[in-house]
């Protein structure tokens, strides 16, 4: 790719690197070198990667074509071809990029609009990443390398033409996605969207769930389409003296006492009471063995709201990474959903923390027992009421959903 400006590569400026002496001695030490600094310094060697990290690791990169990664053969070629037509070049490096088709490796030293010239066929190079390892949270950060050794072949036209000189902002474009857009990791963005626009404002998607602005954009993302949104209750027959009665529903899960006697009382938010509500019904169900709560909060008749602030789902993460006893910092896969600070209950142990990036907990105190990887971390809130307004049968249960 060559949408940013590399900086000076060795295999450039060699020739006024190298002592006379050396040079007189031996008259190919300049192509040798030049070729060597070559194989490091094309895009994606480990030269190149070193030397533009910080460039690399700019969202503004992720264009379509190189998230895309791929073209399509424009006629068939032979296995001695060193010209190959395609129906674009655009997100390939200018020169000494890598690419695949079908099983070969293929490097070349210069491309138009729709050709590779001076193509070398059968080549070697990094064709992909291992993830095969049982732990997932280990797979996102712990990989190796896939190196291919191929021989050339014919390929008919229409065929698949892999960009491999992309694999690392590929890999780095499935990371932010794991990060900033959780829930999206294994969904496929249209082809042309801008990615990096879209992950720069993921948190205004996030924020807005629900509403019809959100479902276009999420139609758009992942279909390429623009959605209509039919809001149903605006086309409902309203006779002239009814009243409708509206609830907000919420699914919780129960930690102590009997949600059951809930029905006719108020229940609280437990980091903020004013938030309140008055529960009309209660109903039990299960899912893959598990016990939930369905409340009915009454919000009121027609446009008159009677809850009491917002009742809303706690954040919910999981660590990367063991942590110690008496550790200040958890590492988890995303923050996103928890406070600045606040605090954490991870297996009953409440954890508090004074600031947070996108994936780490800071100045963390109260770690009294070990977390291993990948446990359970959540925001320390929940709802609580009395059964049957009885202040000495206190019923506390976690949020899991909000309509």
């Amino acid at each position: 790719m060559s949408q940013f400006e590399k900086r000076v590569q060795l295999n450039k400026i060699i020739e006024s690197q190298l002592p006379e002496f050396l040079v007189a001695d031996f008259p190919k030490a300049i192509e040798f070198f030049k070729q060597y600094y070559i194989s490091q310094e094309h895009q994606g060697g480990n030269v190149d990667l070193v030397d533009n990290l910080d460039r690399y690791l700019k969202i503004d990169n992720l264009v379509p074509e190189v998230v895309v990664g791929q073209t399509t053969l424009s006629s068939d070629i032979t296995a001695s071809s060193t010209t190959i037509t395609v129906s674009s070049t655009k997100g390939f490096p200018d020169e000494y990029g890598l690419l695949k088709i079908g099983d070969e490796v293929i490097t070349y030293t210069g491309k138009t609009t729709t050709t590779f010239t001076g193509c070398v066929r059968g080549f070697s190079g990094i064709t992909g990443y291992d993830d095969r390892t049982r732990e997932y949270f280990i797979s996102v950060n712990r990989q190796n390398v896939i190196f291919s050794d191929t021989t050339a072949a014919a390929h008919t036209a229409q065929s698949s033409v892999q960009n491999l000189s992309a694999l690392f902002l590929q890999e780095f474009y499935r990371k932010l996605k794991k990060t900033f857009t959780p829930g999206f990791e294994g969904e496929t963005f249209v082809s042309d969207l801008d990615v990096g626009n879209f992950i720069k404002h993921a948190r205004n998607f996030y924020q807005s769930k629900g509403i019809e602005e959100s479902i276009r954009i999420l139609f758009k993302v992942l279909y390429g389409v623009s959605a209509k949104v039919i809001d149903l209750e605006t086309r409902l027959i309203k006779p002239s003296s009814a009243e409708f009665v509206r609830r907000e529903i919420i699914v919780a899960e129960p930690i102590s006492g009997n949600p059951l006697g809930l029905e006719g009382q108020t229940v609280f938010r437990s980091v903020d009471t004013d938030t309140s509500g008055s529960v009309s019904d209660v109903e039990i169900f299960t899912r893959n063995n598990r016990t939930f709560y369905k409340l009915g909060l009454f919000v009121g008749y027609n446009d008159r709201d009677l809850v009491e602030g917002t009742f809303g789902v706690p954040g919910f993460s999981r660590s990367l990474e063991e942590v110690s006893i008496g550790s200040s910092v958890i590492s988890v896969d995303s923050t996103i959903g928890f406070g600045q600070t606040g605090e954490l209950n991870v297996s009953g142990n409440v954890i508090t923390y004074q600031n947070k990036s996108i994936n780490q907990f800071f100045d963390c105190v109260g770690v009294t027992s070990a977390i291993s990887l990948g446990e359970g971390v959540r925001a320390n809130e929940v709802i609580f009421g009395y059964e049957n307004g009885d202040t000495s049968k206190r019923v506390e249960l976690r949020v899991t959903g909000v309509l």
